[in-house]
Protein backbone atom coordinates (compact mmCIF):
# COMPACT_ATOMS: atom_id res chain seq x y z
CA UNK A 1 0.00 0.00 0.00
CA UNK A 2 2.58 2.54 0.58
CA UNK A 3 4.64 1.53 -2.65
CA UNK A 4 1.35 2.05 -4.45
CA UNK A 5 0.65 5.18 -2.67
CA UNK A 6 4.45 6.38 -3.65
CA UNK A 7 3.38 5.77 -7.49
CA UNK A 8 0.70 7.34 -7.19
CA UNK A 9 2.44 10.47 -5.30
CA UNK A 10 4.86 10.09 -8.00
CA UNK A 11 2.38 10.46 -10.60
CA UNK A 12 0.54 13.31 -9.33
CA UNK A 13 3.59 15.24 -9.16
CA UNK A 14 4.80 14.38 -12.96
CA UNK A 15 1.54 15.78 -14.06
CA UNK A 16 1.68 18.78 -12.10
CA UNK A 17 5.53 19.72 -13.52
CA UNK A 18 3.98 18.91 -17.45
CA UNK A 19 1.14 21.11 -17.19
CA UNK A 20 3.40 24.07 -15.55
CA UNK A 21 5.90 23.17 -18.48
CA UNK A 22 2.70 24.04 -21.49
CA UNK A 23 1.66 27.25 -19.45
CA UNK A 24 5.27 28.58 -19.25
CA UNK A 25 5.66 27.35 -23.19
CA UNK A 26 2.17 29.78 -23.95
CA UNK A 27 3.40 32.26 -21.46
CA UNK A 28 6.49 32.56 -23.93
CA UNK A 29 4.92 32.18 -26.70
CA UNK A 30 2.19 34.96 -25.89
CA UNK A 31 5.02 37.43 -24.93
CA UNK A 32 6.38 36.07 -28.19
CA UNK A 33 3.01 36.89 -29.98
CA UNK A 34 3.01 40.27 -28.57
CA UNK A 35 6.67 41.72 -28.93
CA UNK A 36 6.21 40.70 -32.61
CA UNK A 37 2.42 42.68 -32.66
CA UNK A 38 4.44 45.46 -30.96
CA UNK A 39 7.52 45.13 -33.34
CA UNK A 40 4.93 44.90 -36.49
CA UNK A 41 3.03 48.02 -35.27
CA UNK A 42 6.11 50.00 -34.62
CA UNK A 43 7.01 49.26 -38.13
CA UNK A 44 4.08 49.60 -39.40
CA UNK A 45 3.69 52.83 -38.12
CA UNK A 46 7.37 53.63 -39.10
CA UNK A 47 6.60 52.70 -42.43
CA UNK A 48 3.44 54.52 -42.69
CA UNK A 49 5.29 57.94 -41.72
CA UNK A 50 7.94 57.30 -43.88
CA UNK A 51 5.40 56.79 -46.66
CA UNK A 52 3.90 59.77 -45.56
CA UNK A 53 7.21 61.80 -45.42
CA UNK A 54 8.55 60.53 -48.69
CA UNK A 55 4.93 61.38 -50.15
CA UNK A 56 5.07 64.52 -48.50
CA UNK A 57 8.47 64.87 -49.84
CA UNK A 58 7.70 64.07 -53.90
CA UNK A 59 4.66 66.67 -53.50
CA UNK A 60 7.07 69.15 -52.27
CA UNK A 61 9.59 68.79 -54.96
CA UNK A 62 6.74 68.03 -57.75
CA UNK A 63 5.60 71.43 -56.55
CA UNK A 64 8.73 73.06 -56.76
CA UNK A 65 9.26 71.85 -60.27
CA UNK A 66 5.73 72.91 -61.01
CA UNK A 67 6.26 76.60 -59.66
CA UNK A 68 9.76 76.52 -61.68
CA UNK A 69 7.88 75.59 -64.63
CA UNK A 70 5.59 78.26 -64.10
CA UNK A 71 8.64 80.72 -64.35
CA UNK A 72 10.42 79.06 -66.96
CA UNK A 73 6.33 79.58 -69.24
CA UNK A 74 6.27 83.09 -68.06
CA UNK A 75 9.97 84.10 -69.57
CA UNK A 76 8.85 82.29 -72.96
CA UNK A 77 5.31 83.98 -72.31
CA UNK A 78 7.57 87.64 -72.27
CA UNK A 79 10.06 86.37 -74.81
CA UNK A 80 7.44 86.34 -77.46
CA UNK A 81 7.11 89.73 -77.41
CA UNK A 82 9.46 92.76 -78.51
CA UNK A 83 8.64 95.23 -75.83
CA UNK A 84 8.15 95.03 -72.58
CA UNK A 85 4.39 94.41 -70.18
CA UNK A 86 3.61 97.89 -70.68
CA UNK A 87 2.36 99.78 -67.45
CA UNK A 88 3.06 98.26 -63.49
CA UNK A 89 -0.02 96.47 -62.72
CA UNK A 90 0.98 92.30 -62.10
CA UNK A 91 -0.74 90.65 -64.36
CA UNK A 92 -1.45 86.41 -64.92
CA UNK A 93 -0.04 84.25 -67.38
CA UNK A 94 -2.80 83.37 -69.41
CA UNK A 95 -3.89 79.74 -69.36
CA UNK A 96 -7.69 80.28 -67.61
CA UNK A 97 -9.64 83.24 -65.81
CA UNK A 98 -8.47 81.84 -62.59
CA UNK A 99 -4.51 82.66 -63.31
CA UNK A 100 -3.86 78.55 -62.88
CA UNK A 101 -2.19 77.00 -65.23
CA UNK A 102 -2.00 73.04 -65.58
CA UNK A 103 2.12 71.80 -66.68
CA UNK A 104 2.41 69.87 -69.48
CA UNK A 105 2.76 66.16 -68.64
CA UNK A 106 1.78 66.11 -65.34
CA UNK A 107 -1.41 66.64 -63.45
CA UNK A 108 0.63 69.67 -61.38
CA UNK A 109 -0.56 73.71 -61.70
CA UNK A 110 0.56 76.59 -61.22
CA UNK A 111 -0.55 80.46 -60.18
CA UNK A 112 2.30 82.53 -62.17
CA UNK A 113 1.75 86.73 -61.57
CA UNK A 114 4.15 88.74 -64.07
CA UNK A 115 4.69 92.07 -61.88
CA UNK A 116 6.33 94.70 -63.99
CA UNK A 117 8.65 97.29 -62.82
CA UNK A 118 6.40 100.14 -62.08
CA UNK A 119 9.24 103.26 -60.89
CA UNK A 120 11.13 102.96 -64.48
CA UNK A 121 13.22 106.44 -64.20
CA UNK A 122 12.58 106.96 -67.80
CA UNK A 123 10.47 105.95 -70.87
CA UNK A 124 11.98 103.46 -72.76
CA UNK A 125 13.60 102.31 -69.88
CA UNK A 126 14.53 98.43 -69.98
CA UNK A 127 12.06 97.76 -67.23
CA UNK A 128 12.23 94.16 -65.16
CA UNK A 129 9.60 92.52 -63.70
CA UNK A 130 9.07 89.81 -61.20
CA UNK A 131 7.24 86.48 -61.49
CA UNK A 132 5.92 84.95 -58.81
CA UNK A 133 5.07 81.46 -59.48
CA UNK A 134 2.93 78.86 -56.79
CA UNK A 135 2.88 75.26 -57.61
CA UNK A 136 0.55 72.61 -56.27
CA UNK A 137 1.20 69.27 -56.26
CA UNK A 138 -1.00 66.80 -54.01
CA UNK A 139 -0.42 68.17 -50.47
CA UNK A 140 2.78 69.76 -51.62
CA UNK A 141 2.85 73.99 -51.95
CA UNK A 142 5.87 75.59 -52.78
CA UNK A 143 6.09 79.40 -53.96
CA UNK A 144 8.99 80.87 -56.20
CA UNK A 145 9.68 84.56 -57.13
CA UNK A 146 12.57 85.50 -59.31
CA UNK A 147 12.98 88.80 -61.21
CA UNK A 148 14.48 88.89 -64.69
CA UNK A 149 15.35 92.40 -66.94
CA UNK A 150 15.14 91.88 -70.83
CA UNK A 151 18.52 92.39 -73.54
CA UNK A 152 18.15 94.63 -75.81
CA UNK A 153 19.98 95.23 -78.97
CA UNK A 154 20.41 98.86 -78.04
CA UNK A 155 22.60 97.88 -75.06
CA UNK A 156 25.54 96.48 -77.06
CA UNK A 157 28.34 98.44 -77.94
CA UNK A 158 29.13 96.62 -81.31
CA UNK A 159 26.52 94.17 -82.46
CA UNK A 160 26.83 91.38 -85.23
CA UNK A 161 25.05 89.05 -87.55
CA UNK A 162 27.23 87.33 -89.98
CA UNK A 163 30.69 87.96 -88.29
CA UNK A 164 33.70 89.53 -87.51
CA UNK A 165 36.58 89.38 -89.79
CA UNK A 166 40.10 89.29 -89.20
CA UNK A 167 41.59 93.34 -88.93
CA UNK A 168 38.50 94.27 -87.10
CA UNK A 169 39.78 92.89 -83.49
CA UNK A 170 43.17 93.82 -83.90
CA UNK A 171 46.38 95.53 -82.46
CA UNK A 172 44.97 98.58 -81.13
CA UNK A 173 41.03 98.39 -81.33
CA UNK A 174 39.48 98.88 -78.21
CA UNK A 175 35.50 98.57 -77.05
CA UNK A 176 34.74 99.43 -74.26
CA UNK A 177 31.31 97.61 -73.77
CA UNK A 178 29.38 94.35 -74.89
CA UNK A 179 30.06 93.06 -78.53
CA UNK A 180 27.95 90.10 -80.01
CA UNK A 181 28.42 88.34 -82.98
CA UNK A 182 26.04 85.34 -84.48
CA UNK A 183 29.06 84.53 -86.61
CA UNK A 184 32.66 83.87 -86.29
CA UNK A 185 35.04 86.55 -84.16
CA UNK A 186 38.69 86.66 -85.49
CA UNK A 187 41.14 88.06 -82.99
CA UNK A 188 44.38 88.97 -84.37
CA UNK A 189 47.68 90.47 -83.26
CA UNK A 190 51.09 91.31 -84.87
CA UNK A 191 52.80 91.76 -81.43
CA UNK A 192 54.81 89.34 -79.98
CA UNK A 193 53.65 89.70 -76.35
CA UNK A 194 50.42 91.21 -75.35
CA UNK A 195 51.07 94.81 -75.88
CA UNK A 196 48.45 96.51 -77.58
CA UNK A 197 46.52 93.74 -78.26
CA UNK A 198 42.77 93.40 -78.89
CA UNK A 199 40.56 94.87 -76.10
CA UNK A 200 36.99 94.25 -75.47
CA UNK A 201 34.80 94.36 -72.34
CA UNK A 202 32.29 91.84 -73.11
CA UNK A 203 32.05 89.41 -76.12
CA UNK A 204 29.97 86.96 -77.02
CA UNK A 205 29.60 84.60 -80.06
CA UNK A 206 27.28 82.00 -81.03
CA UNK A 207 29.83 80.22 -83.43
CA UNK A 208 30.89 76.19 -82.29
CA UNK A 209 34.08 76.16 -81.10
CA UNK A 210 34.49 79.78 -79.68
CA UNK A 211 36.52 82.38 -81.34
CA UNK A 212 38.91 82.41 -84.52
CA UNK A 213 42.53 83.27 -83.95
CA UNK A 214 44.83 82.61 -87.08
CA UNK A 215 47.30 80.08 -86.93
CA UNK A 216 45.64 78.35 -84.27
CA UNK A 217 41.93 77.93 -85.31
CA UNK A 218 38.95 77.87 -82.61
CA UNK A 219 39.33 78.52 -79.17
CA UNK A 220 37.45 78.72 -76.25
CA UNK A 221 39.76 81.05 -74.45
CA UNK A 222 41.35 84.19 -74.96
CA UNK A 223 45.07 82.93 -75.45
CA UNK A 224 45.11 79.65 -77.03
CA UNK A 225 48.52 77.53 -76.66
CA UNK A 226 50.87 79.05 -79.27
CA UNK A 227 49.09 82.16 -79.83
CA UNK A 228 50.59 85.61 -79.75
CA UNK A 229 47.15 87.41 -78.88
CA UNK A 230 46.37 88.14 -75.98
CA UNK A 231 42.80 89.52 -75.81
CA UNK A 232 42.39 92.08 -73.06
CA UNK A 233 41.24 92.22 -70.45
CA UNK A 234 42.70 89.09 -70.21
CA UNK A 235 42.25 88.13 -66.21
CA UNK A 236 38.27 88.76 -66.85
CA UNK A 237 37.81 87.05 -70.12
CA UNK A 238 39.62 83.71 -68.75
CA UNK A 239 36.97 83.47 -66.20
CA UNK A 240 34.43 83.07 -68.71
CA UNK A 241 30.96 84.31 -68.92
CA UNK A 242 29.63 86.98 -68.92
CA UNK A 243 32.89 88.72 -69.93
CA UNK A 244 33.73 85.86 -72.33
CA UNK A 245 31.13 83.67 -73.70
CA UNK A 246 31.71 81.36 -76.54
CA UNK A 247 28.16 80.02 -75.76
CA UNK A 248 25.45 82.47 -76.29
CA UNK A 249 21.98 82.31 -77.73
CA UNK A 250 21.51 83.49 -81.18
CA UNK A 251 20.08 87.20 -81.55
CA UNK A 252 17.46 87.53 -84.50
CA UNK A 253 18.16 90.02 -86.81
CA UNK A 254 15.43 89.07 -89.11
CA UNK A 255 13.14 89.92 -85.99
CA UNK A 256 14.63 93.20 -85.42
CA UNK A 257 13.93 94.23 -89.11
CA UNK A 258 10.81 93.24 -89.12
CA UNK A 259 9.94 95.22 -85.72
CA UNK A 260 11.74 98.41 -87.57
CA UNK A 261 9.67 97.97 -90.60
CA UNK A 262 6.60 97.64 -88.63
CA UNK A 263 7.17 101.61 -86.67
CA UNK A 264 5.31 103.16 -89.94
CA UNK A 265 1.74 102.74 -88.47
CA UNK A 266 3.07 104.14 -84.86
CA UNK A 267 4.34 106.84 -86.88
CA UNK A 268 1.74 107.21 -88.80
CA UNK A 269 -0.44 107.37 -85.59
CA UNK A 270 1.91 110.39 -84.32
CA UNK A 271 1.41 111.76 -87.44
CA UNK A 272 5.61 111.82 -88.00
CA UNK A 273 5.65 109.00 -90.88
CA UNK A 274 7.07 111.59 -93.72
CA UNK A 275 7.86 110.62 -97.66
CA UNK A 276 10.29 111.19 -100.35
CA UNK A 277 12.97 113.00 -97.64
CA UNK A 278 16.09 114.19 -99.77
CA UNK A 279 17.91 115.98 -96.70
CA UNK A 280 17.33 116.01 -92.62
CA UNK A 281 19.02 118.14 -90.07
CA UNK A 282 18.26 117.69 -86.16
CA UNK A 283 17.94 120.47 -84.49
CA UNK A 284 17.45 121.21 -80.86
CA UNK A 285 14.03 119.71 -80.23
CA UNK A 286 13.06 119.45 -84.00
CA UNK A 287 14.08 118.02 -87.01
CA UNK A 288 14.02 120.02 -90.08
CA UNK A 289 14.13 118.27 -93.70
CA UNK A 290 13.56 119.22 -97.42
CA UNK A 291 12.19 117.03 -100.56
CA UNK A 292 14.12 118.75 -103.26
CA UNK A 293 16.74 121.53 -103.23
CA UNK A 294 14.42 124.29 -104.15
CA UNK A 295 11.30 122.76 -102.16
CA UNK A 296 10.53 124.93 -98.27
CA UNK A 297 11.76 123.08 -95.61
CA UNK A 298 9.35 121.49 -93.39
CA UNK A 299 9.43 120.84 -89.41
CA UNK A 300 8.71 118.27 -86.84
CA UNK A 301 8.52 119.30 -83.58
CA UNK A 302 9.70 116.47 -81.12
CA UNK A 303 8.00 115.54 -77.38
CA UNK A 304 7.32 112.97 -75.25
CA UNK A 305 4.42 112.18 -76.92
CA UNK A 306 6.37 112.83 -80.83
CA UNK A 307 9.77 110.57 -80.65
CA UNK A 308 9.45 108.43 -83.55
CA UNK A 309 10.35 109.33 -87.60
CA UNK A 310 9.85 107.17 -90.12
CA UNK A 311 10.91 108.28 -93.30
CA UNK A 312 8.73 106.07 -95.70
CA UNK A 313 11.46 106.55 -98.77
CA UNK A 314 11.34 103.16 -100.79
CA UNK A 315 14.84 102.62 -102.08
CA UNK A 316 15.69 106.36 -101.93
CA UNK A 317 18.85 108.07 -100.01
CA UNK A 318 18.32 110.40 -97.01
CA UNK A 319 21.04 112.64 -95.87
CA UNK A 320 21.09 113.77 -91.95
CA UNK A 321 23.73 115.55 -89.83
CA UNK A 322 23.16 118.16 -87.34
CA UNK A 323 22.24 122.29 -87.68
CA UNK A 324 22.23 121.94 -83.65
CA UNK A 325 22.31 119.23 -80.89
CA UNK A 326 19.49 117.17 -80.49
CA UNK A 327 17.84 118.16 -76.81
CA UNK A 328 15.54 115.12 -76.68
CA UNK A 329 14.88 111.07 -77.24
CA UNK A 330 14.60 110.27 -80.87
CA UNK A 331 14.36 107.66 -83.11
CA UNK A 332 14.46 108.07 -86.65
CA UNK A 333 14.02 105.24 -89.48
CA UNK A 334 14.64 105.42 -93.02
CA UNK A 335 13.27 102.42 -95.47
CA UNK A 336 16.24 103.54 -97.67
CA UNK A 337 20.07 104.19 -97.22
CA UNK A 338 21.06 106.49 -94.69
CA UNK A 339 24.05 109.17 -95.64
CA UNK A 340 25.50 110.24 -92.51
CA UNK A 341 26.75 113.70 -94.16
CA UNK A 342 28.37 115.54 -91.43
CA UNK A 343 28.59 115.87 -87.55
CA UNK A 344 25.52 114.15 -85.42
CA UNK A 345 25.26 116.15 -82.05
CA UNK A 346 22.53 114.47 -79.43
CA UNK A 347 22.71 114.11 -75.48
CA UNK A 348 23.70 110.58 -74.26
CA UNK A 349 21.03 108.82 -72.78
CA UNK A 350 21.74 109.99 -69.15
CA UNK A 351 21.71 113.38 -69.99
CA UNK A 352 18.33 114.17 -72.75
CA UNK A 353 18.99 111.50 -75.15
CA UNK A 354 19.44 108.86 -76.64
CA UNK A 355 19.31 109.20 -80.56
CA UNK A 356 19.14 105.80 -82.63
CA UNK A 357 19.09 106.05 -86.41
CA UNK A 358 18.13 102.86 -88.00
CA UNK A 359 18.20 102.10 -92.00
CA UNK A 360 16.50 98.96 -93.36
CA UNK A 361 19.46 99.12 -95.38
CA UNK A 362 23.10 100.22 -95.08
CA UNK A 363 24.51 103.10 -93.20
CA UNK A 364 27.07 105.33 -95.61
CA UNK A 365 29.29 108.04 -94.55
CA UNK A 366 28.85 110.14 -97.58
CA UNK A 367 31.67 111.42 -99.88
CA UNK A 368 32.22 115.23 -99.58
CA UNK A 369 31.69 116.72 -103.14
CA UNK A 370 34.76 118.91 -102.48
CA UNK A 371 36.98 115.69 -102.89
CA UNK A 372 34.83 113.80 -105.59
CA UNK A 373 33.99 116.90 -107.09
CA UNK A 374 30.31 116.47 -107.64
CA UNK A 375 27.34 119.63 -106.87
CA UNK A 376 26.18 120.45 -103.56
CA UNK A 377 23.16 121.60 -101.53
CA UNK A 378 23.86 125.18 -100.09
CA UNK A 379 24.70 125.48 -95.99
CA UNK A 380 23.22 123.91 -93.79
CA UNK A 381 22.13 121.43 -96.07
CA UNK A 382 25.46 120.41 -97.65
CA UNK A 383 27.65 117.32 -96.76
CA UNK A 384 30.75 117.99 -94.67
CA UNK A 385 32.43 114.94 -94.40
CA UNK A 386 35.99 115.50 -95.45
CA UNK A 387 37.46 115.54 -91.92
CA UNK A 388 37.01 113.12 -89.01
CA UNK A 389 33.28 112.66 -87.45
CA UNK A 390 31.47 112.29 -84.46
CA UNK A 391 28.30 111.01 -84.27
CA UNK A 392 25.86 110.90 -81.10
CA UNK A 393 23.66 108.04 -81.23
CA UNK A 394 23.01 104.52 -81.91
CA UNK A 395 23.25 102.86 -85.63
CA UNK A 396 21.74 100.24 -86.58
CA UNK A 397 21.19 98.44 -89.82
CA UNK A 398 19.55 95.20 -89.35
CA UNK A 399 19.50 94.35 -92.90
CA UNK A 400 22.53 95.84 -94.16
CA UNK A 401 25.95 97.18 -92.72
CA UNK A 402 28.09 100.39 -91.43
CA UNK A 403 30.12 101.37 -94.78
CA UNK A 404 31.86 104.55 -96.41
CA UNK A 405 30.30 105.43 -99.99
CA UNK A 406 33.97 105.29 -101.24
CA UNK A 407 36.79 104.00 -99.36
CA UNK A 408 39.37 106.33 -100.63
CA UNK A 409 37.84 109.53 -98.55
CA UNK A 410 38.93 111.72 -97.06
CA UNK A 411 42.40 111.36 -99.05
CA UNK A 412 44.00 111.63 -95.51
CA UNK A 413 42.81 108.64 -92.68
CA UNK A 414 40.38 110.15 -90.52
CA UNK A 415 38.15 108.47 -87.71
CA UNK A 416 34.20 107.78 -87.44
CA UNK A 417 33.54 108.12 -83.77
CA UNK A 418 30.38 106.40 -82.98
CA UNK A 419 29.52 107.09 -79.40
CA UNK A 420 26.90 105.11 -78.83
CA UNK A 421 26.57 101.84 -80.36
CA UNK A 422 26.68 100.02 -84.21
CA UNK A 423 24.47 97.44 -85.01
CA UNK A 424 24.89 96.13 -88.53
CA UNK A 425 23.82 92.79 -90.41
CA UNK A 426 27.56 92.51 -91.52
CA UNK A 427 30.80 94.65 -91.07
CA UNK A 428 31.25 96.78 -93.68
CA UNK A 429 34.41 98.68 -95.07
CA UNK A 430 34.88 102.23 -94.03
CA UNK A 431 38.53 102.85 -95.45
CA UNK A 432 41.89 101.43 -96.69
CA UNK A 433 45.33 101.27 -94.51
CA UNK A 434 46.17 105.06 -95.28
CA UNK A 435 42.94 106.70 -97.10
CA UNK A 436 39.03 106.85 -95.14
CA UNK A 437 37.59 106.38 -92.54
CA UNK A 438 38.84 104.05 -89.07
CA UNK A 439 35.86 103.43 -87.26
CA UNK A 440 35.76 104.09 -83.56
CA UNK A 441 32.46 103.15 -81.06
CA UNK A 442 32.46 104.72 -77.42
CA UNK A 443 30.07 102.78 -75.26
CA UNK A 444 27.41 104.84 -74.01
CA UNK A 445 26.83 103.59 -70.37
CA UNK A 446 23.44 104.51 -70.12
CA UNK A 447 22.42 102.00 -73.35
CA UNK A 448 22.67 99.69 -70.80
CA UNK A 449 19.15 100.36 -68.70
CA UNK A 450 17.58 102.98 -71.41
CA UNK A 451 16.36 102.35 -75.22
CA UNK A 452 16.12 104.67 -77.48
CA UNK A 453 12.32 104.97 -78.27
CA UNK A 454 10.45 102.41 -79.41
CA UNK A 455 13.82 100.29 -79.87
CA UNK A 456 12.61 96.68 -79.54
CA UNK A 457 13.89 94.44 -76.47
CA UNK A 458 15.43 90.61 -77.39
CA UNK A 459 13.87 87.43 -76.81
CA UNK A 460 16.15 86.76 -73.85
CA UNK A 461 15.59 87.60 -70.34
CA UNK A 462 18.89 87.71 -67.83
CA UNK A 463 17.76 86.54 -64.16
CA UNK A 464 18.88 88.55 -61.63
CA UNK A 465 17.81 87.14 -58.30
CA UNK A 466 15.66 84.30 -57.35
CA UNK A 467 13.89 83.27 -53.66
CA UNK A 468 12.33 80.26 -52.19
CA UNK A 469 8.83 80.40 -50.03
CA UNK A 470 9.73 84.15 -49.38
CA UNK A 471 7.42 86.27 -46.49
CA UNK A 472 4.89 88.13 -48.39
CA UNK A 473 4.31 90.07 -45.05
CA UNK A 474 0.51 89.91 -45.47
CA UNK A 475 0.47 90.57 -48.96
CA UNK A 476 -0.86 88.46 -51.05
CA UNK A 477 0.56 86.70 -54.41
CA UNK A 478 -1.44 88.96 -57.12
CA UNK A 479 -0.77 91.83 -55.45
CA UNK A 480 1.39 94.46 -56.89
CA UNK A 481 4.78 94.28 -55.04
CA UNK A 482 7.43 95.33 -57.32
Amino acid sequence: MLQGSTETIDRSGNGNSSESRRGAALAVVFVVMLVLAILAGAVYVLFVSNVRSLNWTIDRISARFAAESGINLAIHHLSLDDIPPAGGEPFYLPDNSAGWISIPGVDDRALVVIDPYDFAARPFANPGVEIRSRGISGEGIETVVARFVPDSPSRYAFLVDESIPVGFFTDGRVIDGPVHCNGSIVFSSASPDSANDPSVREISTTTEGGFYFPGYGYSEVPHPEGSNTWVQPFASHRRGSPSWDTDAPRIDFTRLHDYFDGLRSEAAGQGTRIYGVKRLLFDGDRILFKKGILSPTEVIQLSPDYNLVFIDNGGLPVYMRSNSALTVPLTVISTGHVYISGIIEAMTSTNGGPLGIVSLRDIIIATDPSQSGSSDWPSPWNINTNRSLVVNAFLAAPSGKLRAECTSYPLEKAYFSVLGGVLEEQVGRLGTANMGYELFIGYDEGLSGVRPPYFPILEHWTIISWEENPDFEGKSIEDNMY
